[in-house]
């Protein structure tokens, strides 16, 4: 245990003290920060990319439902298919069977059902 401690006190290891402390000094303040701004710019991109995408559905969707008028046929977010009997200004009267009719809010209309084309022989 004695080595130990006069090691410590040879002239080699004063000498290599001071420079450990100059190498501490060279180094830029707040380095760990300045490594992880790539993160942070990965980051603001994925939520960048993920918002963009949610508004570009948001607006097809106001399309869709702004396009809905009386005849088209719907399928409601509940699974059921319907035809608009008529349109209200936040809801929609939907027949889903004869003489059955429903009223529902823009919300509940899943999709339009596409025209059928005619079947070829």
């Amino acid at each position: 245990m004695l080595s130990l401690f006069t090691a410590a006190t040879t002239p080699a290891a004063t000498a290599a003290a001071p420079a450990a402390a100059q190498t501490a000094q060279t180094q830029p303040a707040g380095g760990g920060l300045m490594g992880m701004l790539p993160i942070f710019i990965i980051f603001g991109v994925m939520i960048f990319f993920m918002m963009r995408s949610q508004k570009k559905q948001q607006q097809k969707r106001e399309q869709m439902i702004s396009q809905i008028a009386k005849g088209t046929k719907v399928v409601l977010s509940s699974g059921f298919l319907g035809t608009i009997v008529e349109v209200r200004e936040k809801t929609f009267l939907v027949e889903i069977a004869s003489g059955v009719r429903v009223e529902v809010v823009q919300a509940g209309i899943g999709d339009i059902v596409p025209a059928e084309e005619p079947a070829k022989k």
